[in-house]
């Protein structure tokens, strides 16, 4: 992303740096895996928000941004085992790279580094919000694990990403204000909570779609994770959860058009809610772009 291509350069190299501090047999496989080939959705909105507010990327910043990225590739490293992926961005993953044992502690690994970043940003209120942020992202982990195979409701599937994804954009943005005194830190709450919501939306049906080639693909039906296509789909045809992967595909296919719409249309409610949040913000090339950015979770995408 262009408008902040030198704070991501610079960022990458707060990240080497971060992970070579502390040099260990498993560090160069840490290092290939952090700095792969990703969009840097949460860092790249840190910086977009520091400079809407008038505020230059200082070192407290990148020590924020760098704590997101770590803290996200950790959860990543941990979700693989989970999930028991052979690929992440387009390569082996570190779980069968590794095994299981070596990549638990490599996503340990990047949690701790993660939380020596968080500290250098100077602010105890920060850390208190990324702590409950990663408590709540593991409760919507377990919510999940105990929930494979059920339908869920509208209400429990969105809840369900907010904590598992919106929580991670929470706690940046909501540090981010607490760092730079911003007063409207409840606005910034609301539109990291909307923007988290509709990312994973738009995440889960490009996994329905099978579009996203970086990662497995229709893993979700298959390990009974039903998300809101296949919610849809139960509103007509009911008990969706008693039939199988292949039968609820098939029956997606059938109205394709009309599930993969109400689907678009839900991260859109979401999209636009958190553009609503910031409109306190004067308008500048760096709040166009944030804007920019969350109407392409519905505009943009979505059949590619």
């Amino acid at each position: 992303m262009k408008i902040v291509e030198k704070e991501l350069n610079i960022l990458n190299e707060y990240l080497i740096k971060c992970v070579n501090e502390e040099k260990n047999n498993i560090s160069d496989d840490i290092g290939d895996f952090l700095t792969a080939k990703s969009k840097r959705i949460r860092p790249v909105l840190v910086f977009l928000f520091s400079k809407a507010f008038g505020h230059e990327v200082d070192d407290k910043i990148y020590h924020l941004a760098s704590t997101v990225e770590l803290v996200h590739n950790s959860t990543l490293v941990h979700d693989d085992i989970l999930d028991n992926a052979d690929t992440r961005r387009g390569k082996v993953s570190l779980n069968f790279k590794l095994g299981n044992n070596l990549s638990v502690l490599a996503g340990d690994i990047l949690l701790a580094v993660a939380l020596r970043e968080l500290v250098k940003c100077g602010n105890i209120d920060a850390v208190d919000s990324f702590a409950y942020s990663l408590y709540l992202m593991c409760k919507g982990e377990i919510n999940q694990n105990f929930a494979i195979g059920k339908l869920p409701t509208m209400e429990e599937y969105i809840k369900k990403s907010e904590y598992k994804t919106a929580e991670l954009f929470k706690a940046p943005l909501t540090s981010l204000c607490l760092i730079l005194g911003i007063k409207e830190k409840d606005k910034i709450y609301s539109f990291a909570k909307n923007f988290g919501i509709a990312f994973q939306i738009k995440d889960d049906l490009l996994n329905v779609l099978q579009t996203d080639k970086t990662k497995p693909i229709m893993s979700d039906i298959h390990n009974g994770i039903y998300t809101a296509p296949v919610i849809y789909l139960n509103d007509d045809i009911k008990n969706v959860e008693s039939l199988d992967e292949h039968q609820i595909i098939n029956e997606l296919n059938k109205s394709y058009d009309k599930y993969i719409k109400k689907t678009v249309d839900l991260i859109k409610e979401y999209a636009d809610r958190a553009i609503e949040s910031i409109d306190f913000i004067e308008d500048n090339q760096y709040k166009k772009e944030i804007v920019e950015i969350t109407q392409n979770l519905y505009k943009a995408g979505i059949n590619e």
